[in-house]
């Protein structure tokens, strides 16, 4: 299976749907479709296509749908780059560094109202009843979303944070809107019960998993495919996984070391390599690599009451591709 492919080719149907519910006034377009036209793999709307085709349903009816949650994907992307500071995603300016903090939010703000129009016009092929159900998983989504993002911001600013609250943060964070693009992939396609909790769990893994990688590639990546220099979210402050369990099983001597790099956006590259090294050495990074195998695991596992399908090969090939990735 060419997941690449599979993503590219949902991603030429998904695009102009994209733009098309960007539109704008003429002021206002370049703004409002930049973050959009900016990449992305668009993994959270081939989800949502991808789990309705393994029930048998058709993707060219569920475009908006799709398009929803890609839609606020990117309303998270664009505030969350004001939030972290951030002046490139992708390699592209943010929107804020553009055109300024107010007139982001604003951006942010529209994409987010856009992702319930998309989702409110699949009336137009659905019933009523299946598009609010629909609407309440992404609105569900998008409350324990905004909330994750709270508890990340707060976790950079608390000496210290519990293991299973960082795990609550990423399934809030990420999780949760992987959850909800296979779920309204299958409520769409009119799955049973076992065949939406089945969907709704593999989303959920894959998002922690997901997560996870990311933690990692922060660490063990390489720079020129990252886009961004290793150590980026440590700099920040963020409570990646590996720095939770550290904190947790650090000595006196250690912990010194890490306060000096966590937080400083100016370490050097010699002081960011002592910070890994000391993560290897208490065995946060294995610690790491063995939750992502678990949620790996579980992910595959939810996959194993579908029938067999195209569409269920992909989504086990998305699995592969999001934990093989380098970026």
């Amino acid at each position: 299976m060419d997941v690449k492919k599979v993503l590219a080719d949902r991603k030429k149907k998904i695009d102009p749907v994209l733009m098309q519910y960007s539109k704008s006034e003429e002021r206002l377009a370049e703004m409002v479709s930049h973050p959009i036209t900016s990449g992305g793999k668009r993994l959270r709307p081939a989800l949502v296509l991808l789990s309705a085709e393994a029930l048998g349903a058709g993707e060219d009816d569920l475009l908006p749908a799709a398009a929803s949650v890609e839609l606020l994907h990117t309303f998270t992307l664009v505030h969350d780059d004001i939030m972290d500071h951030d002046l490139q995603r992708r390699g592209t300016p943010t929107v804020h560094s553009i055109w300024g903090l107010e007139l982001g939010i604003l951006v942010g703000d529209v994409l987010y109202s856009s992702a319930f129009n998309a989702l409110l016009d699949m009336q137009k092929s659905q019933p009523k009843e299946t598009v609010l159900k629909a609407i309440g998983v992404l609105v569900d989504a998008n409350t324990k979303l905004q909330q994750g993002q709270l508890l990340d911001m707060l976790f950079e600013k608390q000496e210290k944070v519990e293991l299973n609250e960082y795990l609550r943060m990423i399934k809030w964070k990420t999780a949760v809107l992987m959850s909800a693009s296979t779920q309204i992939g299958a409520i769409f396609a009119g799955a049973d019960e076992k065949q939406y909790n089945a969907l709704g769990d593999y989303g959920e893994n894959l998002g922690m998993a997901f997560q996870i990688k990311d933690d990692l590639l922060d660490l063990t990546g390489d720079e020129k495919q990252l886009g961004k220099p290793v150590g980026s979210d440590v700099r920040k402050g963020k409570r990646t996984l590996m720095v939770v369990h550290a904190l947790e099983n650090t000595e006196e001597r250690q912990l010194r070391l890490m306060r000096e790099v966590l937080g400083n956006r100016e370490a050097s590259t010699k002081q960011m390599q002592e910070f890994i090294e000391t993560l290897e050495g208490i065995g946060s990074i294995e610690y790491a690599e063995n939750k992502l195998k678990h949620y790996v695991e579980s992910t595959r596992n939810a996959l194993e009451d579908l029938s067999e399908s195209p569409a269920k090969d992909a989504l086990e090939g998305l699995l592969d591709f999001s934990i093989k990735r380098s970026s």
